[in-house]
């Protein structure tokens, strides 16, 4: 009796070794596809960024449009000076998007004209299994929301 369970412990253990094993690599490819991506962004190569996008989202945006918005949004930003991963994460399931590979990763950015940036991607695999981009977002904090700090209250 004692055999069979350390020979079943000794697979469960195995199993959830090569999973773990498993999801790194995911992490990895994944991070090195999002980082490609924001490094076209941040040179202005929003064309080659577009076309990393997955298939979903191309059929649901409009390119121009999303090329205008990305070229105004790396105007407001400035220059990159900084990113860094601060946090990565597999996914087996995404609510409104099912079971599926999926990536999370998280930035964190400064640029020229925004010191503090977090910017978040979300990846998934496609039918192809190639890492492709499902979503970036971002947020800042903005000195102009501030209150001037010199001035009398």
């Amino acid at each position: 009796m004692q055999k069979i369970l350390i020979v079943n412990l000794i697979l469960l253990t195995t199993l959830n070794l090569k999973g773990q094993i498993f999801k790194e690599k995911y992490i990895k490819d994944a991070t090195a596809v999002s980082n490609k991506w924001l490094n076209n962004i941040s040179s202005n190569n929003y064309s080659a960024a577009y076309s990393e996008y997955s298939n979903q989202v191309k059929e649901n945006s409009d390119s121009l449009y999303w090329l205008q918005a990305i070229d105004q949004l790396m105007k407001e930003f400035g220059t990159l000076e900084k990113r860094e991963v601060i946090n990565s994460e597999f996914k087996s399931n995404i609510e409104n998007l099912g079971d599926g590979f999926y990536v999370f990763i998280e930035y964190a950015s400064s640029y020229e004209k925004i010191k503090k940036c977090s910017e978040y991607m979300l990846l998934g695999q496609n039918d192809k299994i190639e890492w492709k981009i499902l979503r970036y977002d971002f947020s800042y904090e903005s000195e102009e929301l501030e209150p001037d700090k010199n001035s009398p209250n």
